[in-house]
């Protein structure tokens, strides 16, 4: 594990050192390393229980105030057709701007993209409109900030009551490694989320920064009062868990036990991590994902989410062929929505609480690559530098849902499927379970404007809104742990 400081962090450092010799990337490490990482250390050698002021961390709950949301934009063209795509996440940063009452930070591969992404900003937003929106650079490989960039916490000591935001800098191996991976090489991607806790900087057009943007010129970490990261050689994206706040994590048994992720480690040794790092005491293991999910394994956040503590929001649907038949052995999302309902309502949260469930429904019909869409994306041409992704097939099931939205400050941003002003039967049944969600969504949140962005082609890269989107928790001085 290797921490570290920002370089213009604008907060003074507390007394907890982010020090250590451990590097993630010497390979398998077993769970007394992993723990290991978490802990205080100072030249090499470790200062809990000796006197030093053990850590303690705690991930906020997506709907706890939020500094910022980050956005890496779109630029690989074996995963997107990026000029479509690109008008997607534009959209998807004004609605969180304006909408979510929150700054966004769109992060570009270099210069020269984050040059064009300024000018075309600045043609996208209506005339004389204003927005907290800035344009920083950060070299990757694709651009899924949910997993890539850092898993902010709030990190003290249990003498020191001061606290300190930090970014949580898994291991990444895009998905399974360089033969099961959903794209290969992701060198860059590995170190995205250290550089946006040290070196990353943004600028904010003064005509674009509106009234409610907290983010600033100059260096993101310091903006944003991150302390720094702490690098934990565990293999984990942030799409594949979500928290309460208040002590319970969700996740999935089929990605956090893929043995293309974490092999050499049980579930409780995962568990015991999780636990540690991210400040829980209950860690709820559904069965599965969504079918047709190959890319990420099955990751929570595109099939259940906690909506506030005690109660979550799970995709749901009453077609028994949804997501294919039974002859490869792999279930139905009929089957994998009840299994999911089936445990949550034999467990109880860290609280104690017994779990209500809402159902939100999936895109009816079921969608699918287009031949165009299935010849233009994910077929890397020769030569090219972008990392190869995923062949897609036409007629190949996508892991559509609708669980895959992101909570801003003042708004809820919820992925919407159907063609904007087709009229075939598919797109009118779309246009109906896109508004049912909506609507079921507006009951959740009644305190939230809850918007539609359209999100089709950030889909056939094999994510959603909330894979996009990382948010960063609003500092807090002291308080905020439980």
């Amino acid at each position: 594990m290797e921490a570290h400081e920002p370089k213009c962090a604008q907060q003074e450092a507390a007394e907890l050192p982010l020090v250590s010799s451990i590097d993630a990337s010497a390979g398998p490490a077993d769970l007394s390393t992993i723990l290991e990482s978490l802990e205080p250390r100072e030249g090499g050698k470790q200062t809990s229980g000796g006197g030093g002021d053990q850590p303690i961390y705690r991930m906020p709950a997506e709907w706890e105030p939020h500094s910022a949301c980050l956005i890496l934009f779109p630029h690989n063209p074996n995963t997107f057709r990026v000029d479509r795509a690109s008008e997607e996440i534009l959209a998807l940063a004004l609605a969180i701007a304006t909408h979510g009452g929150e700054a966004v930070c769109l992060l570009c591969k270099d210069a020269s993209h984050a040059e064009g992404v300024s000018d075309r900003l600045r043609g996208f937003l209506p005339k004389g409109s204003c927005a907290p929106i800035g344009v920083g650079v950060c070299p990757s490989d694709d651009t899924w900030a949910r997993d890539t960039a850092p898993t902010f916490v709030f990190c003290r000591g249990r003498n020191d009551q001061r606290n300190r935001l930090i970014g949580m800098d898994w291991t990444f191996n895009a998905y399974g490694g360089p033969e099961e991976g959903a794209y290969w090489p992701c060198k860059r991607d590995q170190r995205i989320a250290r550089a946006i806790c040290s070196e990353t900087t943004v600028a904010v057009d003064p005509a674009l920064r509106g009234a409610h943007g907290g983010l600033g010129s100059g260096s993101l970490a310091g903006s944003l009062s991150i302390s720094g990261s702490l690098s934990v050689p565990l293999v984990l994206e942030g799409g594949s868990f979500h928290t309460d706040g208040e002590g319970t994590l969700l996740t999935t048994a089929e990605c956090l036990l893929n043995p293309n992720r974490n092999p050499h480690l049980s579930r409780e040794d995962i568990e015991a991590v999780l636990k540690r790092a991210l400040g829980v005491s209950v860690v709820l293991w559904l069965p599965y994902g969504l079918r047709n999910d190959h890319d990420t394994n099955g990751h929570v956040d595109n099939f259940c989410a906690f909506v506030r503590p005690g109660h979550v929001v799970l995709a749901w649907t009453d077609n028994e062929d949804e997501g294919g038949d039974e002859e490869d052995g792999d279930a139905t999302n009929y089957e994998r929505c009840r299994a999911a309902q089936k445990y949550l309502e034999s467990h109880t949260d860290a609280m104690g609480r017994t779990i209500e469930i809402t159902r939100l429904c999936l895109p009816d019909p079921p969608l699918a690559y287009t031949e165009e869409e299935a010849a233009t994306i994910g077929q890397p041409s020769t030569g090219d530098s972008d990392a190869a992704a995923l062949a897609r097939l036409p007629n190949e099931p996508m892991a559509a849902s609708y669980v895959n939205y992101y909570v801003a400050n003042q708004a809820v941003l919820v992925p919407q499927f159907a063609a904007p002003g087709e009229s075939t039967d598919h797109d009118r049944s779309l246009r109906e379970t896109d508004q049912r969600a909506l609507d079921t969504l507006r009951l959740l949140y009644p305190n939230r404007t809850v918007v539609g962005v359209p999100s089709r082609e950030i889909l056939l890269g094999g994510g959603n809104i909330h894979c996009q989107t990382q948010q960063v928790p609003a500092f807090v001085e002291q308080g905020g742990f439980r």
